[in-house]
């Protein structure tokens, strides 16, 4: 008997002709999920980390726990992810992709879940500039799209005569229109909704009337058994409510921590780089006269923020006590291996104590910036669930928590 067995409402719909597919996960006793961790509140892989958040994730994990397998998320991007799914990489993929003809010819998709359509981002004072498409197809305006799906293909369809600039990074394109590098970007209302919300500088135009109608759905490879018993999963999620919901909750998401998150996550991973120009003069972990000068010149620096100073105490305390929890177990490991001198090791005046000056610059505004979410109780889950995905969590699990205690 299968350790992983699919419940008894997949196995109903099921004929011994048709049960490929559904029979390897079941089997495997996991579920692939293809995404492409780049398109909030869809799918989101803070600092390129192993953990996805988003509403398609938590969505793909629903789908898995129906199943009675193991998630498995597997990266991929806009421009491989048909040529992913017809390699086998994985099952199915669920990252707000859009419903599309090209995308029909090679895979199959679930039922919509969600209707929607392009639309501008721009900067606010720019939004009468960029109402129709007339407007956007002009030699003189600087059109950024990232690379691979939907948004390049409907720009160089729509606006073939706008300065169009492919951008690789999803996540910080939007960063460009707000430096003044592009003037406009057009992507899913939904993301231009969420944007504006991010960026105060920018604006979404009209997303309540977008250019053309498209549809968000579960890609699936050819198979209509899988696709059978996806739809009839979806459509219950659908009809009761939980798709709907689920939206709201990941638009409403902290996803402005993010800042935040990376300063606390590059902090800690500085920590090997002052382990080892210490380890090469034998220099102490700990050095309170030192530690003292950095909190208090970031309590000034927060003051000017309007953060509360015991605040700033505790997190940069915190931060310092994790950043020495690394450093304590790299010199039991060197001890214990009889490490020699490192060569590579950076200038711990010169290189390290200036990035180290930088990051508290971002820490504290992005903690001035998110106050309010910070220190309202009700919304302490999404704040961890933002904030947990670490890198440094590889490096050392304790010091990662210790980091993000504060918060």
């Amino acid at each position: 008997m299968r350790r992983h067995l699919l419940p008894l409402l997949l196995m109903a719909a099921l004929t011994s002709a048709q049960a490929g597919r559904l029979e390897d996960i079941s089997a495997r006793g996991v579920l692939r999920v293809g995404s492409t961790g780049d398109y909030k509140p869809f799918s989101y892989r803070p600092g390129g980390g192993e953990a996805f958040v988003g509403m398609d994730v938590e969505l793909a994990g629903a789908l898995a726990q129906a199943m009675g397998v193991r998630l498995q998320l597997v990266p991929t991007s806009w421009p491989t992810l048909m040529s992913d799914l017809g390699e086998d990489k994985f099952d199915l993929a669920l990252s707000g992709v859009s419903v599309t003809a090209e995308r029909q010819q090679q895979a199959l998709f679930s039922l919509a879940y969600l209707h929607d359509g392009k639309t501008p981002i721009t900067r606010c004072e720019n939004v009468a500039r960029f109402q129709t498409l007339a407007q956007i197809n002009q030699p003189a305006v600087r059109l950024i799209v990232n690379p691979g799906g939907t948004n390049e293909r409907f720009a160089r369809a729509q606006a073939p005569r706008a300065q169009l600039s492919v951008y690789p990074d999803n996540v910080t394109i939007f960063g460009q229109i707000v430096d003044g590098a592009a003037d406009l970007m057009m992507t899913d209302a939904i993301e231009t909704r969420l944007q504006q919300r991010l960026h105060p500088q920018l604006c979404a135009v009209h997303p309540e009337a977008p250019f053309d109608m498209a549809e968000k759905a579960i890609l699936l490879p050819r198979d209509a058994a899988l696709k059978a018993y996806v739809d009839r999963w979806l459509q219950q999620r659908l009809d009761n409510g939980s798709v709907r919901q689920s939206m709201k909750r990941w638009l409403d998401f902290p996803w402005a921590l993010e800042p935040l998150r990376q300063a606390i996550d590059q902090r800690l991973l500085l920590a090997e780089a002052v382990a080892r120009a210490k380890w090469n003069v034998q220099a102490a972990i700990e050095d309170l006269p030192r530690e003292e000068l950095v909190i208090a010149a970031a309590v000034r620096q927060g003051a000017a923020l309007g953060l509360p100073e015991q605040w700033i105490r505790a997190v940069f305390r915190a931060q310092i006590e994790a950043s020495k929890t690394v450093q304590r177990a790299l010199y039991a490991r060197w001890q214990a291996e009889g490490a020699g001198h490192f060569s590579d090791a950076p200038d711990l005046a010169k290189t390290i104590r200036p990035e180290l000056d930088r990051i508290t610059t971002q820490l504290l505004r992005s903690m001035a910036d998110n106050q309010a979410v910070l220190h309202d109780r009700t919304r302490s889950a999404e704040v961890a669930a933002a904030m947990r995905p670490l890198q440094a969590r590889a490096l050392n699990p304790i010091a990662a928590d210790q980091a993000l205690a504060p918060f």
